[in-house]
């Protein structure tokens, strides 16, 4: 599929989403907002595609968030707009695929959703991270909630008080766990392939029904999480991948893994 504002392929079971605005420091206009969530959905239904690398064209900005000068369509008024208008990352609609964000430089305000909710994060050792929401009278809620979850609330509150007044740098970012790993910039996609490729060996189904395991535990009490894993568990028992993953590994070859169903 063809987008205006995005540079998506697929190729050898990678798939890449590029925000493909650098002249506007790759912002979601309302054209990307729409685009992003068609992106996430042909990955979602293509059968080729095992795992997807979500990043930035240009060196300087990964995403500055939201374009003010062309604002996200939302799903009414702006006092009747819903949570679900927003569809820009693989969470937000509900891809259980694996997903690696590789950040290409500077991540603010909106562009920290898809550092709050990709699976593996790995960074430039050019890159940013900061909050201008209330810098420009906006509450910075969405983005340091899901952060929350991930590296420590003081950071979090700090980040989204001062309001881009201070950066948080690459190398304090692996410090605090906002990001996993740092990269020389022009090694970024490279590393992200690299990655991409130890994944995309295993099991389509094992690894959706792992990281839906894993990210529902974030919404839920240890046992009802549990819970909850040990019921994807049992589901994969009775998946032909659980037979053949097995079978592979004694007859000592590589496993033929079944199609990724997206009902999963």
């Amino acid at each position: 599929m063809n987008f205006s504002t995005i540079d998506y392929r697929v190729k050898d079971g990678i798939a890449s989403i590029l925000l493909n605005r650098p002249d506007q420091l790759n912002a979601v206009n309302s054209r990307m907002s729409k685009e992003l969530s068609e992106a996430w959905n042909c990955f979602n239904d293509d059968n080729s595609a095992i795992v997807a690398i979500i990043s930035g064209h240009g060196k300087k900005s990964f995403c500055s968030g939201a374009d003010l000068a062309d604002l996200p369509d939302m799903d009414g008024d702006l006092g009747e707009a819903t949570l679900e208008s927003i569809k820009w990352t693989s969470l937000q609609n509900n891809i259980w695929k694996p997903v690696i964000c590789a950040v290409n430089g500077m991540a603010c305000g909106g562009g920290l959703h898809f550092i709050a909710d990709s699976d593996i994060v790995i960074a430039s050792d050019k890159a940013t991270f900061f909050d201008t929401h209330v810098k420009v009278g906006l509450v910075a809620g969405l983005e340091p909630v899901s952060l929350s979850r991930k590296i420590p609330l003081e950071r979090v509150l700090r980040m989204s008080l001062m309001g881009g007044g201070e950066r948080v740098d690459a190398l304090e970012a692996k410090n605090i766990g906002l990001i996993s790993e740092l990269v020389d910039e022009d090694n970024l996609m490279d590393r992200a392939i690299e990655i991409a490729n130890k994944i995309k060996i295993h099991s389509p189904s094992a690894l959706a029904k792992t990281k839906k395991a894993i990210w529902d535990s974030k919404e839920t009490g240890l046992t009802e999480a549990l819970r909850n894993a040990w019921n994807l568990i049992s589901d994969q028992h009775t998946h032909p991948d659980f037979n053949e993953g097995t079978n592979a590994f004694i007859e000592k070859r590589t496993p033929k893994w079944a199609p990724y169903k997206n009902e999963e």
